[in-house]
């Protein structure tokens, strides 16, 4: 019986801009969606999964669930480690898994995860993996994709 591939991981390091605190200089909680899908985007270039792969190919991968628990804040001007992981799935569905450190300690402020589905060019629910998403699952499968490595600066913000 085949064992499950670890999760592919990416992380990039964005620092705290003013106008993603509020007065006292902590993040509004808001922000922290962005920071997720800056990693989350991140890693689908990494492994060719980003957004430019999904619109050649005309099909869409909405997020229909999305959880966060928040544990410590950041604050304006923190750098952050935020990581990004794409889990295994045996269903045509994209579940990552999210950290957000803060670099200086690595303390843990925040962990989430999210929940997409793929959709049809022609918007109907996909009930098999298409095949440029079964290309990367194959190269996944025999240990071809390395998508962790350094922190990366987030192209993103």
């Amino acid at each position: 019986m085949d064992s499950t591939p670890a999760p592919l991981s990416h992380t990039v390091r964005l620092t705290v801009r003013f106008k993603e605190s509020d007065l006292l200089g902590i993040v509004w909680h808001g922000n922290y969606v962005t920071y997720l899908e800056d990693a989350r985007q991140a890693l689908g270039v990494q492994i060719g999964l980003s957004y430019e792969d999904f619109i050649r190919e005309r099909y869409a991968a909405p997020i229909v669930d999305l959880r966060l628990q928040y544990k410590k804040s950041a604050r304006y001007g923190d750098k952050l480690d935020v990581t990004a992981s794409l889990q295994w799935m045996e269903v045509p569905k994209l579940v990552h898994r999210y950290e957000v450190r803060r670099a200086s300690d690595h303390e843990l402020l925040t962990v989430a995860e999210t929940t997409q589905v793929l959709l049809h060019p022609d918007g109907g629910l996909a009930l098999n993996f298409p095949p440029f998403v079964e290309a990367v699952r194959a190269r996944w499968r025999r240990g071809e994709i390395n998508a962790g490595g350094p922190t990366q600066p987030s192209p993103f913000g």
